[in-house]
């Protein structure tokens, strides 16, 4: 039996299947207990169970190891596997080298870091990294590595899915790069230096080549790697691009290592690389960071078989927050593989202490809210806590994680909205799976706008306006908007081929540089017939800060000043825009879109015109999403654009998502806000569900179906009540639904004869079912 990562699904012994399961560490659960919390994962309709594979739990001294509870019940990684198995559980193995975890030193041997001290990563001045992470690619490291793969792989191996077992992907290492990250320290072993060395010599073959096209005038590789090991003058060109594009490469080649370990000791399923970047703020956490693990990662998807998988962790989600679910899912997509599924290895279903506190309705709207936007596989972290033995635990015994199960195995509020969840998506989810969300529009993803992992002083200068004005003017700017406008999008990789054809509109943001390659691309994108919004600035330098001009000069977009700071425009009739950031015209050709007219005058500001076979808007205004009235503004913009949502409602803060097939349809309503909210739902201006008014509690979603076959001769037309056990056989339809707010509908179009064991509406072939304020179980029979 196989896995394979096909067309944005996970396809197992040629079975596509919906993935929906939690993480559950055997090293921190009683042995006696484990069949009680697999029982529990299964209860609450989940498929799957993932777990990381401490290097330092169970390489105990160097070459030694225990795989079969020797040493402590809590270490029989064969047992739980097998037992994982017999569960009929499919399973993640995580196995390092690198785990986190809340592991101290991060899963890596102690007895590594103490006998071979060559291997941790040094900073300019040869200290010790502050976090201690390793040189990933240091050739004693991985003279370490491989015989910890080979003694572990010799458990997991023969527990794959091709050899009978449950295990259907590996995970090789984990978060890489992210403790260099959230350290702002890069590594500069003696190691490092000399693979940096090569990099360059294999990209530019020769020193004159380098200063060509760096500015510089360097008397040999070596020469200058030695100089920026030592430290720039503030006088020398930016290297920070060069330095990220060889962090960039390095990374895929340690991950490349750790593949040829693995398929050498008889690994053959998907590999998993996990992107990580959701940063606290106290009862928030945010993702306008997520970019940032995406371009380091970025490289690695470059391999057909390792998946990138995403770390979800927005904290308490609420209107202010959820787009940033919806953002990092674009730009995981965006990143990837058009094969590879969206993924997430670790979701949120808890946090790490017990405040800020989350609750169930965050797990719920997480968990819907990714789904919505074309999630097809996750796995909640943790699902089960538990307690550290013999002091591994970085903050102490106790691993409670605010975990849907506890560590006595006790069920916490959050676990019955997972066990909900859990048993729609049994009923529905592989009918999701062939459905992709409906975009009205592509937004352009440049990882190299988020290649600032580590920032340099010296390097502040030429960073400081992107990283200023990325999430503001983008993240939660005009992207922020088109979500709050339900205008959906998918991301494209604006450093990979551009199609008009596939690619009808584009939202582009730049701040004043961008690499004259993509500049050139833009171009090409517009005169080949797409349709592009440049926001809020027009490029006028390279990425490296030098002059720039072929999107303005090809394009003939003008002479204009930028004015910053708060003020207002009027666009589109709309008056008294507020605006952080404004451009002001004196030279322009086309149809105005937004002007400043404060004092009197008539700046033209934004403007949109035709170019080849394409059209332009340049969108020189930046506008955030601090008042209602910019959704407004920004339809309007959109609607002038041709680009419109398909769904909308009487009450504009209803989130409103549709994933379609051939046939069937689902829709996903969301209310973010602490208040109930209610509405009626419309597509392209003619009312949803017989115009039905939706109400939803407070923080809380619903999954409604439409035209989805029950059985041949039996068709929900649709259901304003979220299925949770659907099971069809010859003549029989079993169908239990589950209303999410006071009531709902399920309307069903017949052919032929039906019984049916409630009361209903029936006229022309149709049954309806109003009303249903409880869990009901239909029984639907064919009547010969």
């Amino acid at each position: 039996m196989t896995v394979v990562a096909q067309q944005g699904k996970f396809v197992i012994g040629g079975k596509e299947v919906f993935l929906y399961g939690g993480e559950c560490h055997y090293f921190r659960v009683p042995r006696s207990e484990w069949k009680d919390r697999l029982n529990k994962l299964i209860e609450a309709g989940c498929n799957l169970v993932s777990t990381y594979v401490p290097w330092v739990w169970h390489e105990i001294e160097e070459g030694v190891y225990d795989f079969t509870g020797e040493t402590g019940d809590k270490r029989d990684l064969k047992g739980f596997l097998e037992l994982v198995k017999e569960s009929g559980l499919y399973c993640i193995v995580r196995p390092g080298p690198y785990v986190m975890a809340e592991v101290r030193c991060e899963g890596v041997p102690n007895w590594l870091l103490d006998t071979y001290p060559e291997v941790i990563a040094k900073k300019r001045d040869g200290a010790d990294h502050p976090t201690r992470v390793v040189t990933y690619r240091h050739p004693t490291f991985l003279s370490k590595v491989k015989p910890w793969y080979e003694a572990v792989n010799k458990v997991i191996a023969p527990m794959q899915i091709s050899h009978g077992g449950p295990v259907i992907m590996y995970q090789l290492c984990n978060e890489i790069g992210m403790l260099h990250w959230v350290s702002n320290t890069s590594d500069f072993n003696p190691a490092v230096l000399e693979q940096f060395t090569a990099f360059l010599e294999d990209k530019y073959g020769t020193v004159d080549a380098f200063n060509q096209a760096c500015g510089s005038s360097e008397s040999s590789f070596a020469g200058f790697v030695e100089r920026f090991h030592r430290g720039m003058e503030r006088e020398d060109p930016s290297y920070h691009y060069e330095w990220g594009e060889f962090w960039r490469e390095y990374i895929k080649s340690y991950v490349g290592d750790l593949r040829g370990f693995a398929s050498g000791t008889g690994i053959n399923v998907p590999y998993i690389i996990n992107i990580h970047g959701f940063k606290d703020y106290s009862i928030y956490s945010r993702g306008v960071d997520y970019p940032i693990g995406v371009s380091q990662l970025y490289k690695t998807a470059e391999f057909a078989d390792v998946v990138l998988a995403g770390d979800f962790y927005p904290g308490h989600i609420g209107y202010d927050n959820y787009h940033d679910l919806v953002l990092a899912s674009a730009y995981t997509k965006a990143a990837s593989s058009p094969d590879q599924p969206l993924f997430s290895a670790e979701f949120q279903s808890g946090r790490l202490a017990d405040r800020p506190r989350l609750y169930p309705q965050d797990l719920d709207l997480n968990s819907r809210t990714c789904v919505a936007h074309g999630m097809n596989a996750l796995n909640y972290y943790m699902f089960v806590a538990g307690e550290n033995d013999e002091h591994i635990g970085l903050f102490g015994k106790r691993h409670e994680w605010q975990a849907p199960i506890d560590s006595q195995g006790n069920f916490r509020p959050n676990y019955f909205k997972a066990r909900h969840l859990g048993h729609m998506f049994q009923a529905i989810g592989g009918r999701l799976l062939g459905a992709p969300k409906k975009a009205h529009t592509f937004v352009g993803f440049n990882p190299n706008d988020y290649m600032t992992e580590v920032v340099e002083d010296r390097d502040r200068g030429l960073l400081a306006e992107v990283i200023g004005q990325r999430e503001h003017f983008a993240f939660d700017g005009v992207l922020r908007l088109l979500v709050g406008a339900n205008i959906h999008f998918e991301a494209v990789d604006l450093l990979k081929d551009l199609d008009p054809e596939t690619v009808p509109s584009l939202w582009v943001f730049s701040a004043s540089c961008m690499e004259r390659e993509l500049q050139l691309k833009l171009v090409r994108y517009v005169q080949a017939g797409g349709k592009l919004v440049l926001y809020p600035q027009i490029p006028v330098k390279d990425g490296r800060g030098g002059a720039c001009t072929v999107l303005k000069d090809e394009l003939q977009l003008g002479e204009w000043e930028v004015f910053g700071g708060v003020d207002t425009v009027d666009v589109l009739g709309i008056e008294s825009v507020n605006v952080k950031q404004r451009l002001s015209f004196s030279e322009f050709e086309g149809e105005a879109v937004a002007a400043y007219t404060r004092k009197g005058g008539n700046e033209v500001a934004s403007y949109k015109k035709r170019c080849g076979k394409g059209e332009i808007l340049v969108l020189g205004i930046a506008m955030g999403h601090d008042y209602a009235y910019q959704l407004d503004v920004i339809k309007q913009i959109a609607a002038g654009f041709g680009i419109e949502g398909h769904l909308s409602s009487t009450n504009r803060d209803l989130s409103l998502v549709e994933r379609a097939g051939a046939a069937e349809s689902f829709i996903f309503i969301g209310n973010y806000d602490e208040i109930e909210q209610a509405g009626q739902i419309y597509e392209n201006g003619q009312p949803l569900f017989d115009g039905e008014e939706i109400v939803l509690p407070p923080r809380s979603g619903a999954l409604f179906v439409r035209n989805f076959e029950l059985h041949p001769g039996l068709r929900i037309e649709y259901a304003t009540v979220e299925i949770t056990e659907l099971q069809a056989g010859d003549d029989e339809v079993r169908l239990t639904v589950r209303p999410v707010g006071r009531s709902g509908t399920v309307s069903v179009r017949m052919t032929g004869k039906w019984s049916v064991n409630m009361p209903a509406d029936r006229a022309n072939g149709r049954l309806v079912f109003r009303k249903v304020s409880e869990a009901v179980t239909l029984k639907f029979n064919k009547v010969n």
